[in-house]
């Protein structure tokens, strides 16, 4: 039995779910690059992850089949005033988007900038 191999790099990961998720997941990619000043794209957990300036890996994108994630890896920690964060990891959290509904972009961008200071 072959295994598929996992995506190398964010456009491919992008590029490989369904049109709609797939305009969701460039939307949330825009976003964390527009958020997270020094923001740096790369590929962890078979995953699109973003680091902050402090190199530290605080945000991660996740494609299912009829939405995606924005996920936050020390969720814990930051301050969700609109309660948007969902998950009972130890530390993880993450907001489910549906393509069919609107980018909550305020919400996250505060949430985003949060994960700046993370080190």
């Amino acid at each position: 039995m072959h295994m598929a191999k996992p995506p190398e790099t964010v456009d491919s990961y992008i590029s490989a779910r369904c049109a709609p998720v797939r305009v969701t997941l460039e939307a949330l990619r825009s976003l964390v690059n527009a958020a997270l000043p020094g923001a740096v794209e790369g590929m962890k957990w078979g995953a699109p992850v973003f680091s902050n300036a402090n190199g530290r890996v605080v945000v991660y994108l996740y494609g299912g089949k009829d939405h995606a994630n924005l996920g936050f890896i020390h969720g814990v920690e930051l301050q969700d005033p609109e309660n948007v964060l969902q998950g009972r990891g130890e530390s993880g959290r993450h907001v489910k988007i549906y393509p069919d509904k609107e980018v909550p972009e305020a919400v996250l961008k505060a949430l985003v900038k949060q994960c700046a200071a993370l080190d």
